[in-house]
């Protein structure tokens, strides 16, 4: 009987997964992210497509999408925004027409594309990675639980030229 208890107890830990967890993205999450829209220099207002960009081989990255698309649905509307998801499989990232780059989680180091892309393209990259933001790949993240919390990196910002509203920026962490 023990060594069926150890057996049940190695199995079900095999399952488990350890070292930090992304979340996924939540509503509120999203609408965090629509708001940052507002706080540009020059605000975002309309039909505003949303690339959610993300790689179907990984699983957190794909069910980001997944949230990202239902949450979404045919366009969420955000004050004066219109939010319209577009799913972008990085391998298309850059021939797919897109406002705003929304990063998925679970990219890694392919996500440096990502951060390349907007800055070529000027585009504003918002993400709920924090790790993505603090290595550049996007200007923005946004954390909604267990408070909202929200981080620019400067230099991807610049990079990609946005820039955000001085009331907008003493609200923020700056990285």
């Amino acid at each position: 009987m023990r060594k069926i208890l150890v057996g049940l107890v190695i199995m079900v830990a095999a399952f488990i997964p350890f070292g930090p967890a992304q979340a996924q993205v939540t509503a509120k999450d999203v609408q965090v992210a629509a708001r940052v829209l507002n706080f540009t220099a020059t605000p975002f207002t309309g039909t505003v497509k949303l690339g959610i960009v993300y790689d179907p081989s990984v699983a957190a990255s794909a069910a980001d999408e997944a949230a990202l698309t239902g949450i979404l649905g045919s366009g969420l509307i955000v004050g004066s925004i219109n939010l319209v998801p577009v799913p972008v499989p990085i391998a298309k990232l850059s021939s797919t027409p897109v406002d705003v780059l929304f990063l998925t989680s679970g990219l890694g180091a392919a996500g440096a594309a990502v951060g390349t892309q907007a800055a070529s393209a000027k585009q504003l990259c918002i993400t709920t990675d924090t790790a993505a933001t603090a290595a550049g790949d996007c200007a923005v993240s946004v954390q909604s639980d267990p408070k909202v919390q929200i981080t620019v990196n400067k230099a991807s910002a610049s990079a990609t030229g946005v820039s955000f509203a001085s009331a907008f920026l003493m609200m923020v962490t700056e990285i």
